[in-house]
Formats: structure tokens, sequence, C-alpha cells
């Protein structure tokens, strides 16, 4: 079986329930949506970026042994990410097989996939983070109700919701019926450090009105727009 993944590198979790957590970034290739403001499209965007040079076709035993050189052995926390990474849904579910039970599991889902029932029993979290119209995607791509409802009925999943400004507002509620508040979390768009410091306030404040949680993207803070961290 062949995955094909975009980057593997050690960090912390710069966003969600589980931020600053160490933990080893297993970026897969390949995305269904296309979002405009999308901070790693190197990893779906063939016409701007390379395929041959950002995309590389491993079997589990490579992808394995590349998550211990990145210290996996260390952290036992591992986010798969992408991307979309359900893609390759069938070729995740073969390599967390082969990982020991003792390795946290997260997955950041744009939840246009439904999980397999193997798949939502191994994860340990789930990051569900549907795209809001100003994206640029059409609402029949960007949402599935029922992959969200099954990403929902794991129990092991948080809501992450993008948010450009206050005029989403209307949007995310929508999108946050039926999730329990203590579950929503709402992130600033942005994709350097002046977007988010811009940002930040507004969204907190919001999340704030609404009763949800808000969640600042630490990797940005720390590192702004550098890839691999």
């Amino acid at each position: 079986m062949q995955l094909r993944v975009s980057e593997v590198f050690q960090s912390v979790q710069g966003e969600g329930v589980s931020l600053g957590e160490p933990c080893v970034f297993l970026r897969f290739a390949l995305c269904n949506l296309r979002c405009s403001w999308c901070d790693t499209k190197y990893t779906w965007d063939f016409s701007q970026y390379r395929y041959e040079d950002e995309v590389k076709h491993w079997s589990l035993t490579e992808t394995r042994a590349a998550l211990e050189r990145a210290g996996l052995t260390d952290t036992q926390r591992l986010v798969i990410t992408g991307g979309e990474p359900l893609i390759q849904s069938a070729g995740i579910e073969a390599l967390l097989a082969e990982l020991p039970r003792a390795v946290v599991v997260e997955v950041e889902t744009n939840g246009t996939f439904a999980p397999s029932v193997k798949l939502a029993a191994r994860v340990d979290q789930w990051n569900v983070s549907p795209k809001l119209a100003h994206g640029g995607d059409p609402a029949h791509r960007r949402l599935r109700p029922e992959a969200l409802a099954a990403l929902m009925a794991t129990g092991r999943a948080w809501l992450k919701l993008v948010v450009m400004d206050t005029d989403d507002t209307e949007e995310l509620l929508e999108l946050a019926r039926g999730w329990p508040a203590s579950r929503v979390l709402l992130m600033p768009q942005a994709t350097s450090r002046e977007e988010l410091a811009e940002r930040l306030p507004a969204v907190q404040a919001l999340a704030a009105e609404l009763g949800f949680n808000a969640c600042t993207r630490l990797h940005i803070e720390r590192w702004g727009g550098k890839r691999g961290v």
C-alpha cells in the first residue's frame, strides 16, 4: 500500500483543545476543497507547486520509519493532517494498525468524509473544521451533514470553525447547531502574525458572546508562515 505524504515533522500542536502539546505531524497530500486562503496549498495545488517535489509515495514501512525519525516514540502524540487526510482513509487505518496503541492519535479533517467504524474507534481526537463560504467552495462541496454527524457521533470530536470576521456569525451558528457549546472552537483565519494579531481579539470576543471557545494559532505566533514547524 502506498501513502501520498507531504511532510513529517515534530512540533507542538498549534490549534484546538490540545494546543501546546508536543507531537509529530503527518501531513498527507491531496484535498477535495480549494480554500482561497489555504496555508498548505503545496499539498494540493499542483498548478503552483510541482507534484514531484511535494508528494512522497511511501509504503507503510517507509511512513512508520519517517515517524520514528521525527521522534514519535518520544512524544507519543500523532497529528494526522493535510490536505484532507481522509481521502486516504484506508491507508491511515492500515498505518495505525501498525503503531502502538499508546500513541495518541488526532485527525484534522474538513468534515466531508465519514470515518470507517474501525478508524472511528482508533482515533482519540477528531478536529473537525468544516469550511465557511469565505473559503470559496460551494456549499454542496464543503458541507456534508452525514459526515459531520458521523464524526460527532464518535464522542471524540471537536468542531473548529475558521472565522474571518463577525459577518460569519450566522453561518457559524448554523454549522454549530447540535454540537455542545463546550466542543465548539472559533479560530481566526490568518496566515501571518500580522493577520492573527489583527483578527484574534474580535474572534475571542465573538466566542465569548456566543458561549463558544476561542483558540489562537500558536504555530503562526511562533513561526509565522514557515513550513514544517
